[in-house]
């Protein structure tokens, strides 16, 4: 997967202090990239960097091969995305966990200790119990049935995970098997 820390970027943060005349384009690794404004309802001008491939406005281009994109144009990713793509089922049942214990907290503050320590989940019952004051009820609905999303997902993740054990032990069963039956 290309990331987008792989290549030259252009970011429009970086050109804005320096523009002094009233052009409508920069130079950028020998390639003339166009800018263009908007007004923001607070006043102000923001200015923005014009993707030659599709014509819209971005905040950062990409300089891949020879040209200038940005990054859905030129098929980038974020390295955390790529995480997402490519992890094991152990890193998945982890990372719902991180999830799960930050929504648990979001919830009930006070169990805090408890909900940052992996698999460790005995004083949630009492502590899900009560909304949270100021809290509207539909926002706690809706907490519980993402928190409830996520402990479904814990658990498929649980299940691929023993059901990868248990054929990587059959696999060892069928080695031992064989080396005793060609004695």
């Amino acid at each position: 997967m290309r990331t987008v820390t792989d290549y030259k970027q252009l970011n429009i943060k970086n050109i804005v202090s320096n523009i002094h005349s009233v052009k409508d384009y920069v130079i950028f690794n020998g390639r003339e990239i166009q800018f263009t404004t908007t007004s923001p309802n607070y006043g102000g001008v923001r200015y923005w960097l014009v993707c030659p491939i599709c014509d819209k406005r971005k905040g950062t281009l990409y300089a891949v091969k020879s040209v200038m994109a940005c990054r859905n144009c030129a098929k980038l990713y974020y390295p955390l995305q790529e995480n997402t793509v490519q992890r094991d089922s152990i890193s998945k049942f982890l990372y719902y966990d991180r999830l799960l214990s930050k929504a648990r907290t979001e919830l009930n503050p006070k169990f805090e200790w408890a909900f940052y320590s992996y698999l460790r989940y005995d004083p949630i019952t009492s502590a899900l119990n009560n909304k949270p004051k100021g809290m509207h009820m539909t926002t706690y609905v809706h907490k519980l049935e993402y928190i409830d999303s996520l402990i479904n997902k814990m658990h498929n993740c649980m299940q691929v995970i023993n059901l990868e054990k248990q054929r990587h032990a059959d696999k060892i069963n069928k080695q031992i098997d064989m080396i005793f039956s060609s004695r």
